[in-house]
């Protein structure tokens, strides 16, 4: 996979002579007039890479710096700050708003690709340790802690912005009943079994983590409650639909329960888990194997097919 590198320059020489430069090198370059215009490109493609000018309009060489470290917690992209001789006092404040690398104008092509190599390393290096402290290790889907951070940014997005949001809880039924007919390995087979099948159907814009045992949630672009269902459903169906078999050759089938709730008139990431628990609940006393939505006022809507 090329490594991206986005070159940031409010000069249409200098931004040519570096992606020119890179790209012989077998870089993916893309550029940005700007601090506004790389930002935005840098929210909508995974940027190794950022080669910025100081001073440019809209906003400058620090600012995108700041915007880009505080939207990467991770630091999951390597920022290069190019300044002239006049500019080196700013150093301590580029350090400050997240650079991690400088070079003086004018640019010398040569140091210029070292000092890429050495940010493609560290944020490789970076990117593989952030992937060991997010992911469940069985299921490969993301961690508890992950998948919180991850929903409380969704759930700020949709608030401020309206955009659709559902969360859906997904148990797996009878766990321990699989554990005792047939081990804990075939346990964990299921576990797997139906991370696969569950990221496989999920939507774009979903995201998918274990929060612990047999306990899954996901988070939907969606604010309808017919499609919540029906996306959750055929999940669900899916599952049920799996068959599972052991290394002595011994098959088994398994289903799941689900809770869902729409984000549209809750107040936090608390309260929205809170009542896809209890519509998670609610499934379970009632036989499992189904999917139940939380609705308005404390409503729940069974799913279609499962009315009980």
């Amino acid at each position: 996979m090329k490594t991206n590198v986005l070159v940031v320059d409010d000069s249409a020489v200098i931004r040519k002579l570096i992606k020119d430069h890179l790209e012989r090198h077998e870089y993916r370059v893309l550029v940005a007039k700007d601090g506004e215009e790389a930002l935005a490109i840098h929210r909508a493609i995974d940027i190794h890479v950022l080669i910025a000018d100081l001073d440019m309009p809209r906003m400058n060489g620090l600012e995108l710096c700041w915007h880009v470290r505080a939207e990467d917690g991770q630091h999951r992209t390597f920022s290069i700050l190019m300044m002239g001789d006049s500019d080196t006092r700013c150093r301590a404040e580029a350090f400050d708003a997240g650079a991690d690398e400088f070079l003086t104008k004018p640019i010398d092509l040569p140091t210029l690709r070292a000092r890429v190599r050495a940010g493609e390393r560290i944020t490789r290096t970076q990117r593989v340790m952030a992937e060991m402290l997010n992911t469940d290790p069985l299921t490969g889907v993301m961690n508890r802690r992950r998948f919180l951070e991850r929903l409380e940014h969704e759930y700020s997005y949709a608030r401020d912005t309206g955009a659709p949001l559902a969360v859906a809880l997904v148990d797996l039924d009878r766990l321990k009943a699989i554990n005792g007919a047939h081990g804990h390995s075939n346990g964990d087979r299921a576990l797997k079994l139906f991370a696969e099948t569950c990221g496989a159907l999920l939507p774009d814009g979903g995201i998918l983590g274990r929060l612990d045992g047999e306990a899954f949630c996901m988070a939907l672009p969606t604010d309808d409650v017919e499609d919540a269902i029906a996306l959750v459903e055929g999940i669900r169906l899916s599952t049920a639909a799996l068959v599972a078999t052991t290394a002595e050759g011994a098959t088994f089938s398994f289903t799941v329960s689900a809770g869902v709730c729409l984000a549209r008139g809750t107040d936090s990431v608390t309260e929205l888990l809170a009542r896809a628990d209890e519509s998670l609940h609610v499934a379970k006393r009632s036989g499992s194997d189904r999917t139940v939505v939380r609705g308005a006022e404390g409503v729940v809507v069974k799913a279609r097919f499962h009315v009980v």
